[in-house]
Formats: C-alpha cells, structure tokens, sequence
C-alpha cells in the first residue's frame, strides 16, 4: 500500500508540473490577442521549430475556442504524430473527418496511414475522390488549362497555382484571402499519384489475398503515371510490383526509369557540377529516405549494385546514423563477392555501432548484420561509455517531459 501511494504522488506530482508548464508557456504566448487562424499558423511553425510544448498550448487554445475547427483537428493531429501519440492523431482527424466528411482530401490520407486492409483502403479511395473532384474543379474554373481524361491526367505546369488551398491539405475549395494559401496543381497531381502508390501496396501487402490483388495493384499503379509522369515513386512501385512476379528485367526497365527523373540531378549538385539556376535544390529528391531505400533494395535484388550504392550515398547525405543504410551498403558490398569484403566489414561494423548507441527496432535486420558480421569475422570492442554533463542533466530532463507530454 505504501508502495501505491507513492507511486500516486509521483504521478500527481509529475501532472502538477506539466501543467504548470503549460499556464507558464500560455501566458508567455500572449494568445489572447492572436485570431484562430493565427494560433493554427503557430501550431505548424512550432512543430517545424520542435518546440512541442509551446505548439501544444496553441492547439489546446485553438480547440478551446473551436472544438469542431477541422484545422485545429488537423494541427493537433500532426502534433500527436510527432510525439509518437498515435491514439491521439486518429481521435483528431476521426473527429475532423465526422465534422467535414465531404471536403479535404489530406485528413483521409493521413488517417490512412494509421491503418490498415480494407479500413485504409476505405480512406485512401475517399482521399482520392476527393482530390480529384478538387482538381476538376479548379480545371473547370480555370478553362485556359488543359483538363485530362476523366480528370486523373492533367497537363499544367509548375507554376500554376490556385487559392484555398493551403500547402497538402484543401479545406473544402473555400477562397482564402491571404495569397500564401495556395498549392500549385502539378502537386496536387503528385499528391494523387502517390496515393494511387499507397493503394498499390496495400494490395502487396495487406490486401494481397483479396480477389483481383494483382490486377488493383497494376491498375492504381498505372494511375499513379497516368496522373503524374514525372513522379519517380510510381515507376519504382511498379518496379516493386514486377519483382513479386518474378519479372526482374521489366523490373529493372521501371526502376531506372525512376532513377532517371532524380538521381543525376542530385549527383551533379552533390559533386558541384550542377549550373546555378537550373532547377531547385529542394526539389532536387522528391523522394523521402524511407521510399530511396526501398529503392536501393529493389537495386540490391537486381544486382545493380553500383546504382543501389549511389543511392544509399544520397541517403548517407541526410542521415549518417541510420543503421539500415550502413547495413544496406555493407550487404551490397558483401554480394559483391571476395574483392569488396573490406568495405563490406567497414559498413556493417558501423551499422552495428550505431545500433548499439541507439537500437534498431528491425529484428530481423539486425539478427541478418549480426550473422554478417560473424561469418566475415567481427570482433567487437567494449568503447567507453560518455559521461553526461552533470549541469545539463535537469535541464534535459525537463525539456524531455515537456515533448513526450500526451495531447489532450
């Protein structure tokens, strides 16, 4: 009993803080004199700042005044996503989705992702009926555009832009006053193509036993470059698709294809050669790290092991400490037989560094590093644990409890 209440007073204590936290972060923020819309711009600049304590009192703020205000919902939602509260990101976007079921295509997407078979599938179709209503409106309002065949093809350029739609997420095609509240429609063509990826794998994976898998799989798939021929992610989907059925050179065509819109851009701006100007070095990789590599084992499987390497290096550019991409490159080099053993021992070893310092959640990833590294002879070496800095010890402490915070 003793025991139990001083595990009680701890966790009330704990509580007390927090929410003295939040009444101090509150009054620091002024948000009396800020409208809604303006606590919600906050939101986001707050989550990019990863300041999650601060970005929680606007949210709280925004939902007290608003419990309904679908872009408060939304914004809570992202928060959740980003503290890991993944109970908390379905209840705001659920809610968002019951208040506005018919307008917002971004809200069903997200809630996709946070699920799985026929109740996934379920969101990304909504998802991509509505974002495709949205494009042949905006088409039909703008007639000097070229409208596609059943609105999924859509020639436009980058440059075109639309109002009311703010940047991934279209609120219901309402006009916005402020100008910065716009998306180009080629991205919200690559929005759609994505989704149309997204469908595709859930067919390979979740939904594969359904009847006509494979023919939903090849038909979103070849929506997804209908809808949008210059997104890398498509081909490298069918590239994905054609390996499961055992088509390794059709596989490889469509790989390389994906390969081409981006890879020797980002090459040539990684090696300074590229001419200033000529295009966005932002936009350079439109694919996330996840999805590059997925490319590389798709390269790996092929045996093109020279392009899965170049693409590893790119993702080696982003993050030196993921634990996969060591591994991915010590597992192409040791395929490459004998002559590139070394530098097979040279990445693997760091993979299992860098999964000792912070664990890797991949099982079956690491019971592979660790058979690799066995049979090329790895040895271990006990390294010196780093002391902590005693003065940073509470201030890291408090700065941990305020981002692990639950969203109410």
């Amino acid at each position: 009993l003793f025991t139990d209440n001083m595990g009680k007073n701890t966790i009330n204590n704990k509580k007390k803080k927090l929410a003295k936290l939040r009444r101090k972060a509150r009054d620091r923020l002024n948000l009396d004199d800020l409208s809604i819309e303006e606590i919600i711009e906050k939101v986001g600049e707050n989550i990019d700042q990863f300041q999650y304590t601060s970005a929680q009192v606007f949210c709280q703020e925004a939902l007290r005044r608003d419990p309904d205000h679908v872009a408060a919902l939304e914004a809570s939602a992202k928060l959740c996503l980003e503290v890991d509260n993944i109970d908390g990101a379905r209840q705001c976007l659920g809610r968002a989705i019951t208040v506005q079921p018919e307008s917002g295509y971004s809200k069903y997407v997200t809630m996709a992702q946070l699920m799985s078979g026929k109740e996934a599938l379920q969101c990304y179709m909504k998802g991509t009926q509505l974002l495709q209503a949205q494009i042949a409106k905006l088409l039909h309002e703008q007639p000097d555009k070229k409208e596609g065949l059943n609105g999924e093809t859509i020639e436009c350029t980058k440059s075109e832009t639309v109002n009311g739609i703010t940047n991934g997420n279209i609120n219901g095609g309402a006009t916005s006053n402020s100008s910065s509240s716009s998306v180009s429609i080629s991205e919200m063509r690559r929005e759609l193509s994505t989704t149309f990826c997204s469908i595709a794998e859930l067919f390979m994976t979740d939904l594969c036993d359904e009847e006509q898998a494979e023919e939903q799989c090849r038909s979103n798939i070849n929506k997804a470059t209908e809808v949008d021929s210059s997104n890398p992610e498509a081909y490298q989907q069918m590239a994905s698709f054609l390996l499961v059925k055992q088509e390794p050179e059709e596989a490889k065509t469509f790989i390389n294809k994906s390969l081409n819109l981006w890879l020797p851009k980002y090459k040539e701006l990684d090696d300074g050669k590229a001419e200033a100007g000529s295009f966005d070095p932002v936009e350079v990789c439109p694919l996330s790290l996840s999805a590059r590599m997925s490319a590389a084992r798709i390269l790996i499987e092929l045996e093109s092991h020279q392009e899965a390497l170049d693409v590893l290096e790119c993702c080696l550019g982003e993050d030196d400490e993921a634990v996969d991409v060591w591994y991915l490159m010590g597992w192409s080099y040791y395929l490459r037989g004998e002559e590139f053993r070394d530098s097979a021992q040279h990445h693997l070893t760091r993979a299992m560094q860098i999964h000792k310092k912070e664990p890797c959640e991949d099982t079956q990833l690491v019971e592979h590093l660790q058979d690799l590294l066995s049979e090329i002879g790895y040895e271990p070496q006990e390294e010196e644990a780093e002391v902590p800095d005693i003065e940073n010890i509470d201030s890291d402490s408090d700065q941990e409890e305020q981002e692990q915070m639950d969203i109410e």
